[in-house]
């Protein structure tokens, strides 16, 4: 069964699906891959991979408020990061430029379907190796509050 909504018992492993989904299916990958790869994965690849790629990662529950006194739901705000890797800083620039363009444009029809609240971006950051050959990444952090019940 495919992940359409974040469940409350699977809330963090949800989100960062959806997100990966989301990304793999409306943004356009520049180049074309082998059979079998995507551009975007959930995890730092512990194989040798095409650039560019995109990682989503889950960085924890930032915030969390119970629903009430005698309530059982309560509100988690989930914190992202999604990381560009690319080939140079043109790449980089214009995946992330994508990304955030789509993410921003989506925001309030990730409340209304994925059940993914107050989306928010918490700061993006360069992070480059060395040298002409070194990969360019970006670090995109963003933030979502998800309403957990029975």
């Amino acid at each position: 069964m495919p992940i359409t909504a974040v469940r409350t018992s699977t809330f963090l492993a949800d989100t960062v699906i959806l997100i990966r989904i989301e990304i793999n299916d409306n943004i356009t990958d520049p180049i074309t891959r082998p059979s079998g790869e995507k551009l975007c994965i959930t995890s730092y690849p512990k194989r040798s991979v095409t650039y560019p790629i995109v990682t989503v990662v889950d960085r924890g529950i930032i915030d969390y408020k119970k629903g009430g006194m005698a309530s059982t739901v309560s509100y988690h705000t989930l914190g992202i990061e999604i990381r560009i890797w690319a080939r140079n800083v043109k790449e980089r620039d214009e995946l992330a430029q994508a990304i955030y363009d789509r993410f921003r444009t989506r925001q309030v029809t990730f409340s209304a379907t994925e059940k993914m609240h107050d989306y928010k971006v918490s700061g993006m950051e360069n992070i480059d190796e060395p040298g002409e050959q070194g990969i360019k990444s970006k670090i995109f952090n963003i933030q979502f509050m998800e309403i957990m019940g029975e």
